[in-house]
């Protein structure tokens, strides 16, 4: 047999050595939707159809936080305007998780909690705070420090 010919039968028994065992999985809705991190329906906004201004990691408490706006705290952020009445602001805060598809990779798992700045005619921002599963407005007032926390956080420029 002439050199060609052998390679080329290597190749053949190497492609088809190869295909055999090969099963296309195909995905379920764990592998494509992360219902663990879905947040409450049971919220006085509909924060997770907001978009998003800015995300964050605290790699010592484990979590990831997204901080959302209506779209009068969006025009105000993009703008570099203070919050003007009407204006609202979701904190949405996820514990994580390793993802199970990719190694190293960390995504959201259950909420921890969802915090909201609500701009009223006086400008001074009501804060909100819910907690639990299902998530459940807390006692705690969060006081300035929450407040002025969220009001710091930088938006992300995009291009």
């Amino acid at each position: 047999m002439s050199l060609r010919v052998r390679v080329l039968a290597v190749l053949m028994c190497v492609s088809l050595l190869s295909g055999i065992g090969c099963k296309k999985k195909q995905p379920v809705a764990a592998d494509l939707y992360n219902d663990a991190a879905k947040v409450d329906a049971g919220l006085p906004y509909p924060v997770m159809e907001w978009r998003a201004l800015t995300t964050g990691v605290d790699r010592g408490m484990g979590t990831t936080s997204t901080l959302f706006g209506n779209d009068a705290a969006v025009t105000a952020a993009r703008a570099g305007q203070p919050y003007a009445a009407g204006a609202v602001l979701g904190l949405v805060t996820w514990r994580q998780k390793d993802d199970p598809h990719w190694f190293g990779a960390r995504i959201p798992d259950a909420p921890v909690g969802v915090e909201f700045l609500e701009y009223g005619p006086g400008l001074v921002p009501v804060y909100r705070h819910f907690a639990g599963t299902p998530m459940v407005e807390q006692a705690d007032s969060g006081g300035p420090a929450r407040v002025a926390a969220i009001e710091g956080m930088k938006v992300a420029s995009l291009p």
